[in-house]
């Protein structure tokens, strides 16, 4: 006589079935290289990329600047529209500053006036850089996939998600020709990747040592950088907001440059064509008139 009554039976029998046939499959996915992860990864990101070139998304930097007892001496703040893909330079929708920010061009004081195009000549609007496209193309010129050694770690949960956990630090030999390659060369870190879609979740880096920078006697000194996706429960997963914190001391022999930034990346929407935002906050001012 059975000791199960036969729809419990099956049911067990089904459930061990399905655990056997899913075990190919576990056991493959513990043999994944974290190099292979990555690759996931980067496809990923740049699969995203060109998804977001039907969008456009609003994002906000913020920098202080302290002296050596850790007071506020100059801060920034910009909001711009980022649209991916475009390599023209962001369109900046807002700018404040408070005191001499170093590293910044004292003509990003002045707040643009809406609806005004930009007086700076094509020569220098062309050669300012968009930093998201920047970054991106980073990740190839660079070669960052080889120019680190990677470890898979125990997995672990962001934002309610399942993730792979990499290392990265680099390799003893590198091939370095230029100041770019060996501050690259010279940063450790860990990512978090999503098991579900191989998205970047979170990440975080660091300089193992100090940096030279463009000036012979400038070395940055620090170099510490976190950035997260926000957990959404709607919409498309690139649709993502994020958000990215970076601490920096760049040292110079009598003094040193001691700065903190905020990015925040958000509010994405349908892309418009550059100047519209402009156009569209001075229609929404009171007594504004279109001519």
């Amino acid at each position: 006589m059975s000791l199960l009554w036969p729809p419990a039976r099956r049911s067990i029998l089904a459930l061990l079935a399905l655990a056997a046939s899913a075990l190919p499959a576990v056991a493959q996915e513990s043999r994944l290289r974290a190099i292979d992860i990555f690759d996931a990864a980067l496809a990923k990101f740049e699969a995203d990329r060109a998804a977001l070139r039907q969008w456009q998304y609003h994002q906000t930097l913020t920098t202080h600047q302290f002296n050596s007892r850790g007071q506020v001496v100059a801060k920034g703040t910009w909001k711009s529209i980022v649209r991916p893909g475009d390599p023209s330079p962001l369109e900046y929708t807002a700018k404040s500053m408070e005191g001499q920010l170093s590293f910044f061009k004292a003509e990003e004081q002045e707040s643009p006036s809406a609806g005004q195009p930009s007086q700076r000549s094509p020569q220098s609007a062309a050669s300012e850089k968009n930093q998201a496209e920047s970054a991106v193309e980073a990740v190839r010129k660079y070669n960052l996939r080889d120019r680190y050694l990677w470890e898979r770690l125990p997995d672990e949960s962001v934002a309610g998600e399942s993730a792979y956990v990499l290392s990265f630090s680099p390799k003893p030999k590198q091939n370095t020709n230029s100041r770019e390659e060996r501050f690259f060369g010279l940063l450790a870190g860990r990512l978090w990747i999503s098991r579900a879609d191989s998205t970047v979740l979170k990440a975080e880096a660091a300089l193992q040592s100090p940096s030279q920078l463009f000036w012979i006697l400038a070395r940055v000194t620090t170099f510490e950088v976190r950035y997260q996706l926000k957990s959404v429960s709607t919409g498309p997963r690139f649709l993502r907001p994020s958000k990215a914190t970076a601490k920096t001391v760049v040292s110079f022999p009598f003094s040193s440059v001691r700065q903190q930034h905020w990015l925040t990346a958000g509010s994405f929407e349908p892309r418009s064509p550059r100047g519209s935002a402009s156009k569209s906050a001075a229609a929404a001012k009171p007594g504004s008139v279109d001519r």
